[in-house]
């Protein structure tokens, strides 16, 4: 207790409650006889004018006056040199507008620290006008880097629905350039639309209303290539002295159990290095930009092409109606008007081909090749290609679905058919898991619904019909309103040369072939002039290699016999198999009779290796599971499936290799199963 009967913490009366302000003191306390008797005679001004000097003359505040609210008033809190307000005083006075102007107090004495001129001299004046400026170019130079980033894909990126579009371009050559420089038109019109089209775009993210998959620019909309592609690939540097001579290698692996490497190499030609002295063939593969070529498509991404028009340099053109649009070939030019009438038409350009320059997503069964060079994938664990192509395929809904999907699918794999390879190589196992893991992350995005055939890539024709729009042997020359035999060519070695494929390497031969090899059926014919495979027993030496040959005959398609095709085309095929017959045709030659697809697909596999004895996904006791109907070979009537024969691996019924969609392994003694090989996923090992 101090001397006042007022009870004492560390040195002071306590605080009155400060719910009642008043300088009343509690009951049994003596008044102070230094404060006041009436709060009012502490002038608010006095207070706030305290300054410096009354913080100099004026007591300490009394004991649970919290210092924040006598110095929020100012340095000074005193009410005159001896008199301090009470606790009471304190609450009650206005607190908020003595914070504030504390605030711009100690605002204005730290500005008034700084040294600068009178704001209404002339130097002042200058002073004001420079900080503004100053200001105006920080938001000016703000503005400008905002602007640049909102067209990267680091801004693009952002938003989840261009997820697909954000790997593959990643991955591609050209990540370096930022998503503006291709898809705004230069100038502020362009610089309008796309910012419209992005706001569209943001509404419709906010709604949830965007499109799943996010559809792909049709290639009208987008700008010219020539504020696009050639700003950097010059047209000189594409055709000059016959353009770039591109070799291209690369290396496949069979859906086999050894998953056999096969090496893929060609040279894509260029101007001058044609296939035949005939002009037309040694014109390069760029020679359709530098040309006068037009064609009408009917859907947006342009992947059915009904009609082509070439307009030559003299004034001439030509036209080429794909068969499909034909009523009557003998007067074609009703159909051509239709056509035009009811399709869109586009200049050939660079992104007729390089549509997904920016954004190509990488197929699978490439991805899962380079996982097998790279040596992430062991080719030693039997059928991984196939098994890999299979679980890449599926559509999952998340990918921890398809991690998971993919880990269990292939552990259980091998576990149940080979157990010795899964026991002594688990490693190998969970090592080719977490490649095929990272893999679908690349080539799909779940929650997008995009796959790696969602959007087809055109340059060439390895996962989409690509150059066969048009190259597809089925687009005749119009001549007179009537169509002729003549077709846009569509030979291997048109604009590429014969590619080599096969488990031995060989040459790649360029330039132009000789007088004899310019007869369509030179690939038949030339048996009458040479007997033998070693090329350098013969003249044919002097431009082939033995491999050369060896590759070619390996594939068996020399064993199927022409000479009476037209008619008994069904039988050879059962007995020779449609995959031998799509290493040479494409699915639209037989199309030109058949409603239905005929041919398996249009990227062939090496079938030179011999398959092994066993094959195929096993069952767990051994059984031979039976075969899904994927329709009949031409003209003949396929069993829907097949089966083993008293376990002894045979194939019921003679020559029942036939069926379309399909390859039977081939077996020479007894087996534990048949494997059905379905091919809507092969290997597209027939070009690059």
């Amino acid at each position: 207790m101090s001397d006042t009967g007022a009870p004492t913490g560390t040195g002071g009366p306590l605080p009155a409650d400060p719910s009642e302000p008043t300088s009343q003191p509690a009951q049994g306390t003596a008044p102070d006889a230094t404060a006041p008797s009436d709060p009012g005679e502490v002038p608010g001004a006095e207070v706030a004018a305290g300054g410096e000097s009354a913080v100099e003359a004026a007591p300490a505040a009394p004991e649970g006056v919290p210092d924040g609210r006598v110095a929020a008033a100012g340095e000074a809190a005193g009410v005159g040199a001896a008199e301090a307000a009470p606790a009471g005083v304190a609450a009650a006075s206005a607190e908020t507008p003595r914070q504030h102007r504390g605030l711009r107090g100690a605002m204005g004495r730290t500005l008034s620290r700084i040294p600068h001129p009178p704001l209404r001299s002339r130097r002042g004046l200058f002073l004001v006008a420079f900080m503004g400026g100053a200001m105006a170019v920080a938001m000016t130079v703000g503005g400008v880097v905002a602007v640049q980033w909102t067209e990267t894909a680091d801004f693009c990126g952002r938003c989840h629905t261009m997820a697909p579009e954000l790997k593959a371009y990643e991955l591609s050559v050209h990540r370096d350039v930022t998503c503006a420089e291709c898809h705004v038109e230069p100038g502020i019109t362009g610089w309008v639309k796309a910012k419209l089209n992005g706001t569209r775009q943001l509404v419709e993210v906010i709604l949830g209303t965007f499109p799943q998959p996010i559809p792909a620019p049709e290639h009208g909309m987008l700008p010219s290539t020539q504020d696009t592609c050639l700003k950097c690939h010059t047209m000189t540097s594409l055709v000059a002295n016959g353009g770039p001579v591109n070799l291209i290698l690369n290396t496949r692996y069979a859906k086999d159990e050894p998953n056999t490497a096969q090496s893929v190499a060609l040279v894509v030609r260029p101007n001058g290095f044609g296939d035949t002295p005939d002009a037309n063939a040694r014109k390069g593969v760029h020679w359709h930009i530098i040309s006068d070529v037009e064609f009408w498509h009917e859907d947006p991404q342009a992947q059915t092409i009904d009609l082509v028009e070439v307009k030559n340099p003299d004034g001439t053109s030509e036209e080429y109606i794909a068969r499909r649009a034909v009523e009557v070939s003998t007067d074609v030019q009703p159909d051509i008007d239709h056509v035009k009438e009811t399709q869109s038409q586009r200049r050939m350009d660079c992104i007729t081909c390089h549509n997904r320059a920016g954004h190509a997503i990488p197929g699978v069964d490439q991805s899962i090749d380079s996982g097998i060079t790279a040596g992430a994938i062991s080719q030693r664990l039997p059928w991984v290609k196939s098994q890999s192509s299979d679980l890449l395929n599926q559509e999952y809904a998340s990918v921890e679905d398809a991690n998971r999907a993919i880990r269990d699918g292939l552990t259980a794999y091998y576990d149940t058919n080979y157990p010795l390879v899964a026991q002594n190589n688990a490693d190998l196992i969970d090592r080719a898991v977490r490649r095929l893991q990272a893999t679908y992350d690349l080539v799909a995005t779940p929650e997008m619904r995009v796959t790696a055939d969602t959007y087809p890539n055109n340059l060439g024709h390895q996962t989409a019909p690509g150059c066969f729009r048009c190259h597809d042997g089925a687009h005749y020359k119009v001549v007179e309103g009537a169509v002729t035999d003549e077709t846009i060519p569509s030979g291997c070695a048109t604009c590429h040369t014969f590619p080599q494929i096969g488990s031995i390497n060989s040459g790649v031969l360029i330039g132009q072939r000789p007088e004899s090899h310019t007869d369509r059926l030179w690939v038949f014919n030339h048996r009458d002039s040479v007997s033998t495979v070693d090329a350098s027993k013969t003249e044919c030496g002097q431009c082939h290699t033995t491999t050369y040959c060896q590759n070619c005959h390996n594939t068996k398609a020399v064993q199927v016999p022409h000479s009476d095709m037209v008619f008994n085309h069904g039988n050879i095929a059962r007995e020779v198999g449609t995959q031998t017959c799509a290493f040479c045709h494409q699915p639209a030659y037989c199309t030109q009779c058949h409603s239905d697809d005929v041919l398996p697909n249009p990227y062939p596999q090496d079938l030179s290796t011999p398959k092994p004895e066993t094959g195929g996904s096993p069952g767990g006791d051994g059984s031979v599971p039976a075969g899904d109907p994927q329709g009949s070979a031409p003209g003949g009537t396929a069993q829907a499936g097949v089966a083993a024969s008293g376990g002894a691996g045979s194939v019921a019924g003679a020559g029942a290799v036939a069926q379309a969609g399909a390859v039977v392994a081939p077996t020479g003694r007894s087996a534990p199963f048949l494997a059905l090989r379905p091919l809507r996923h092969a290997a597209a090992v027939a070009t690059p």
